[in-house]
């Protein structure tokens, strides 16, 4: 079932793991502190091509968020996603 977060974005909770995919403070921020600036995405962003990882892709949020950086000042840029998930659903 999805549960907001503090910046209105929505994360789940695993049951599997006991926790949310997500910190309560908000999903999207966490995406961005932890997967588009940790990478320093925004100096390669005016390259033709962006190459990404997505380790534990779950709901896509790093992936998102890394998308919606790129393409605000690079609408044109191609991206190479391999993302890798545990789920196989």
């Amino acid at each position: 079932m999805p549960q907001p977060t503090a910046d209105g974005s929505f994360t789940f909770f695993s049951p599997e793991f006991g926790e949310t995919f997500h910190s309560h403070f908000g999903a999207q921020q966490e995406a961005e502190f932890k997967f588009v600036y940790p990478v320093q995405l925004l100096s390669r962003i005016h390259q033709p091509v962006v190459c990404l990882l997505d380790v534990c892709y779950g709901l896509g949020y790093n992936t998102a968020s890394a998308l919606a950086a790129i393409w605000k000042i690079n609408p044109g840029c191609k991206i190479q996603l391999v993302g890798l998930e545990l789920d196989p659903e």
